[in-house]
Formats: structure tokens, C-alpha cells, sequence
């Protein structure tokens, strides 16, 4: 099963800045910062899972003594274009790691449902910067990555998006989506 927001861009944008708040007044409890460590992780996901599709990698995550990096792809095996990079502000609000308490798909829908994702770890630096518009038979791969700690024993998702199609989209893929990932990493002490 993947995972993926499809809703109007600003709504996917406000649903991921929400986070996960809490009006009940309690503290969350305080966890540990993850210690450095690096995972080769393989996650390949295709969406639609036959026929044309975008296709998202995570080949490589890295917690390091100030922040995080992942090393990702997105492959276009789509007949159509998908703008990437036209909206900054988007991009900015989209594309990074959000954390989960358990490693289930489970969580992941629930909380979609809800409206109550966790609040998203923006990438904050692209290397090679992101393309605006990723062309059919194309791909872009890269390392994104920022500052600040990771809590341990979490369990780690990578987002990317938003993706805005330049056409028709193949099969059951909305016109404009976040993607977040099916795998998760458990982060450790």
C-alpha cells in the first residue's frame, strides 16, 4: 500500500505545517536525541504500484552530530511532466522526514485521516538543487538535509513534495500529491 496525500496543494501544505498539536495542555514526554549513525536503507516505491508511475528511492539516511541527511531519488516512468520546485514555499514545507511512534501503515492513515501528521523535519539544503519540473524518462537524485536532532527510538518516513502533475497523471495518482514513505527506520540510541 503507498502513501500519499492527494489533496489540493495549499490543504496538503496546512495539513503537514499542523503537525501534530495537542489542545489538552500536556507535556509531551522527553525522549532522547538519536546518536550519529548511518543506514543503507534500499527503499524503492512506486506510485501506482504497476503500469507507468512515479517512482521514489531512499537510498541512504544519515543522523549526524547536528542533523540529518538522506540520500533520494524520484524517477518520472510517467508519459506526463511533475513540477517539483515551482513554489519555494512548498517545497520548503514539504519536503524532509517526519517521525511516527510505531513502524506501522496503520499510524500513517490514521493520523492522515485525522489531520494530525507529525510536524515535518524540513529539508533545508538540496544537493543538486531540486529540478522545477521533472520531464518523463528523467530523474532526479540528490542528498537533502538539515540541522537538528532526531528523537531516538522513533520511527523515520521521508516525504517528498509537493508534486504537481503537468497533465493527465496515470492510474489512480492525483493531480497534486505529497508522497510520504511506505518503509519507515527506526531510529536508534
Amino acid at each position: 500500500m503507498t502513501r500519499l496525500l492527494a489533496a489540493p496543494l495549499a490543504v496538503s501544505v496546512v495539513i503537514l505545517l499542523t503537525g501534530c498539536s495537542s489542545d489538552d495542555g500536556a507535556e509531551p514526554p522527553a525522549v532522547a536525541a538519536s546518536s550519529p549513525q548511518v543506514a543503507r536503507l534500499g527503499w524503492v516505491e512506486r506510485s501506482p504500484v504497476t503500469g507507468p508511475a512515479l517512482v521514489f528511492h531512499t537510498h541512504r539516511l544519515a543522523v549526524t552530530g547536528d542533523g540529518w541527511e538522506a540520500d533520494v531519488e524520484i524517477r518520472n516512468e510517467t508519459g506526463i511532466a511533475w513540477e517539483i520546485a515551482t513554489d519555494p514555499v512548498a517545497v520548503a514545507r514539504s519536503f524532509g522526514l517526519m517521525l511516527f511512534a510505531t513502524g506501522t501503515l496503520a499510524e500513517v492513515e490514521e493520523r492522515g485521516a485525522d489531520g494530525d501528521l507529525p510536524g515535518l523535519r524540513s529539508a533545508r539544503s538540496f544537493v543538486p538543487a531540486l529540478p522545477r519540473r521533472l520531464a518523463p524518462g528523467t530523474r532526479w537524485r540528490g542528498t537533502v538535509s538539515a540541522d537538528g536532532a532526531l528523537a531516538t527510538g522513533r520511527f523515520l518516513r521521508v516525504v517528498f513534495g509537493p508534486l504537481v502533475a503537468d497533465g493527465d497523471p496515470p492510474g489512480d495518482l492525483p493531480d497534486r500529491f505529497v508522497w510520504i514513505t511506505d518503509h519507515a527506520y527506526e531510529l536508534k540510541p
